[in-house]
């Protein structure tokens, strides 16, 4: 079985050894603890339960309409005004998913 090379934290200056994340475990600790809670980043009850009826929904991707969605998207991002309605919504496959958000990031820069 493959194993992971020791590679050192990607932390400035750390000499630890990091773990799957590219952070030893302080510094993945420290990481967590700023990052805050899946409700504190916006991911609470409303979230989970809007994604639960897009995915039950859309069980195939509606971008490639090949793959099992995995991920619920908001066709109009929250932070441009789009709300938490279902005609706001689209289950999208991961790499779908990935090359939207991509796509969008792209146009910011």
């Amino acid at each position: 079985m493959p194993t992971l090379l020791a590679t050192p934290c990607r932390t400035p200056r750390c000499p630890a050894i990091a773990g799957r994340s590219g952070l030893c475990a302080g510094h993945a600790r420290a990481y967590e603890r700023q990052r805050g809670t899946a409700a504190q980043r916006g991911y609470g009850t409303m979230h989970r339960q809007w994604r639960a009826a897009i995915l039950a929904r859309d069980v195939i991707c509606r971008a490639c309409g090949k793959s099992p969605s995995r991920e619920a998207d908001h066709v109009i991002p929250l932070s441009q005004g789009g709300g938490w309605s279902l005609a706001n919504g689209q289950g999208l496959c991961k790499p779908c998913h990935s090359r939207k958000t991509l796509a969008a990031m792209t146009r910011i820069a």
